[in-house]
């Protein structure tokens, strides 16, 4: 989709989930998860601001709710919405039958040349049922020790200066299940060095928008699980869980920014990606591609 059109999508999202008055975590993190896939520009991000901060009139949201359809004229630009929604809806790509009619619904109310406030009402409960349905648990294991260890080595770490640690639970939580999945093929090697430090906060802020204290939290979480070690099987099941198949395609083109930030891939770290992206349910055929575009720019560079 065009970008403008990107913007009122994410908008009408933002206006549904404000319908009972008042916005999660939850599904903040969604629209996050939407307008960094969709690449918005800075001017693009501080008109759909104003569409976080608080709800909007009935009369404005029957507007964007015309505007989505306007823009949306084709049946082409319409199935590529339900297609970005198909990814979104489920992580392992095994789309459930009640979630293949509510796709077709709303597909179908996208054909609509006028919104009701029924309509309205269908749209919201759509998005209640797939997008903005509750979070997983998290694992109260590995939560608690991620809290308890790594978080609170960085606000130590912290406490002298300026920086105050504003990144929210989920976010944290998140940060600290694939700093480990990283550390995991960083500890090939036995060490973390800067020059795969520096390697790796290009690919971060490109993949996930990483930023300041995120990416000091994520090498905060690399260097420590490289020395003590972690339960391989419960990471990747608990970021299968939580995380959505984009988020665990992205980590592909980390590990192998990793692996290869001191000039070539080894054997070792090869094998070790393979496994990780194996248990993460991600395509041999897409872990290839990644691997031949990075060896790619590795012969460029020489």
């Amino acid at each position: 989709m065009a970008s403008f059109k990107n913007l009122t999508f994410l908008k009408v999202l933002a206006t549904i989930a404000w319908a009972d008055g008042e916005i999660t975590e939850s599904e903040l993190n969604v629209l996050k998860k939407f307008y960094r896939k969709f690449d918005l520009d800075k001017q693009a991000l501080d008109s759909l601001r104003p569409y976080l901060l608080a709800p909007i009139s009935k009369k404005e949201q029957d507007k964007l709710f015309r505007q989505l359809v306007a823009e949306l004229g084709s049946e082409k630009e319409r199935q590529a919405v339900v297609a970005e929604l198909e990814g979104m809806v489920n992580a392992d790509l095994k789309i459930k039958d009640e979630e293949k009619a509510l796709l077709a619904e709303f597909s179908e109310l996208l054909k609509k040349t006028s919104f009701t406030k029924r309509s309205i009402g269908r749209l919201r409960n759509f998005f209640q049922a797939t997008l903005f349905k509750p979070a997983h648990e998290k694992n109260p294991a590995l939560h608690k020790y991620f809290k308890n260890s790594i978080l609170r080595k960085m606000e130590i770490k912290n406490a002298s200066s300026k920086n105050k640690i504003k990144i929210d639970e989920d976010e944290v939580y998140f940060i600290c299940l694939l700093g480990t999945l990283l550390a995991s093929v960083a500890q090939v090697d036995d060490h973390f060095h800067d020059e795969e430090k520096k390697a790796l906060k290009k690919i971060l802020k490109d993949r996930f928008d990483f930023k300041g204290l995120e990416l000091q939290l994520v090498f905060d979480v690399i260097e420590d699980q490289t020395r003590q070690g972690f339960d391989f099987y419960e990471v990747t099941t608990e970021f299968n869980r939580l995380c959505s198949y984009n988020d665990r395609v992205n980590t592909v083109d980390c590990f192998f920014v990793l692996a290869a930030a001191d000039g070539k891939i080894s054997y070792e770290e090869s094998e070790e990606i393979r496994r990780i992206t194996k248990a993460m349910h991600i395509s041999h055929s897409l872990v290839k591609e990644a691997k031949k575009k990075m060896l790619g720019q590795l012969r460029f560079k020489k």
